[in-house]
């Protein structure tokens, strides 16, 4: 371009200097309709060199303001992927450190990147739930993207979205490759929607895909056998054999809430043998009645060492169940002097709040 102009610039100076060079300015007649224009050739040359650099210099102009614009959208596009950035960091952050509280005020900073927004509005569907704005809540989980709907059942449940968790979750379960993701927060969903039979049927198809720890299976089973008292033994016989061990403290803790010593006798005097003793007071925590036999063998125990705390709160728990709050409170105001457990809580306040000691009892609940 710049050749071009420099050679048309040389050819009107040759054609204006060869007419100079002779005495001859030249004579140039333009005729459009009745328009006429007439002017010498170097006074063309001139009118269209200054034009030629007038242009150039508007195009120079015009691309100097072009570039000092791009680079101010840049900018501004980079400040803003900036605050994303660090929102979503933040945000990240108060997850993993469970503060809501955190997470709401990095998502207050700025929107995450668009790659991230339903993850956006699942955290905030979640610290709405946390301060119990149930309506807000639903809106950000109804905003979500089908496919990222199904991997926060656990809020739709919350929300009292219990059926369109399930929804959500079975088309994924449909599948021809289920994710184990999926298998997990379906069963979950099932469980707390207390679907028993359907949950045991997922257990017993899906349990070895599920890689969940030991104290897992024992937080799900067990609240799989809360969900009907009265079917503690038939589910418990209906799951598979590799994880019958970890539901026997279930089962025992049914047994003993509806008084079936018999049924788990055997499984506590091993505890009290072995030497087991914080096995044998988690479950008689639950005990609804008492057992003559294996409360006489805790007081043996007791007289070989008397100040052994899961011994002690064993025995408060039988006494509990036998109505003798009066020894009960006495052995926790016992327990009292020792670093207390949180195992304690739920019978201590029981034998204060039916001996009249409210004080302790509220304490308790405070703490």
């Amino acid at each position: 371009m710049t050749r071009t102009l420099i050679s048309i610039i040389v050819l009107l100076g040759v054609l204006a200097a060869g007419h100079l060079l002779i005495d001859e300015k030249g004579y140039l007649l333009i005729a459009v309709n009745n328009h006429t224009i007439e002017t010498s050739l170097f006074a063309l040359a001139v009118i269209v060199i200054f034009a030629v650099l007038l242009g150039a210099l508007l195009l120079s102009v015009l691309g100097a303001l072009w570039r000092t614009f791009a680079r101010s959208r840049g900018w501004l596009k980079g400040r803003k992927n900036k605050r994303q950035q660090q929102a979503l960091e933040a945000a990240v952050w108060a997850c993993i450190n469970d503060d809501d509280a955190q997470l709401q005020q990095a998502l207050a900073i700025a929107d995450l990147p668009v790659q991230w927004q339903d993850q956006q509005r699942a955290m905030a569907a979640r610290v709405a739930l946390q301060q119990q704005q149930s309506t807000q809540a639903l809106a950000q989980l109804q905003g979500m993207s089908p496919e990222s709907q199904g991997q926060v059942a656990k809020l739709w449940l919350q929300a009292n979205q219990g059926e369109q968790a399930l929804s959500l979750l079975g088309a994924q379960m449909d599948e021809k490759k289920v994710p184990d993701n999926v298998i997990a927060s379906y069963l979950e969903a099932l469980i707390q929607a207390e679907q028993r039979e359907q949950a045991l049927t997922l257990i017993q198809q899906k349990h070895k895909q599920l890689r969940w720890s030991e104290a897992r299976w024992k937080k799900h089973l067990n609240a799989l056998f809360a969900i009907d008292d009265n079917s503690a033994q038939a589910t418990f016989n209906a799951l598979p054999k590799a994880l019958r061990p970890m539901a026997a403290g279930a089962l025992t803790q049914q047994a003993l809430r509806q008084g079936q010593f018999d049924a788990v006798r055997g499984d506590l005097l091993k505890y009290l043998k072995k030497g087991q003793y914080l096995q044998l007071a988690e479950a008689l925590q639950y005990a609804g009645s008492s057992d003559p036999e294996l409360r006489k063998l805790i007081q043996t125990a007791l007289h070989k060492q008397p100040e052994q705390p899961e011994l002690l709160f064993s025995l408060a728990c039988l006494a509990n169940a036998e109505g003798e709050y009066e020894l009960a409170a006495k052995i926790f105001d016992t327990l009292a002097k020792s670093p207390w457990q949180t195992l304690w809580q739920q019978q201590a306040q029981r034998a204060y709040a039916q001996t009249g000691q409210f004080d302790k009892a509220y304490l308790l609940a405070t703490q």
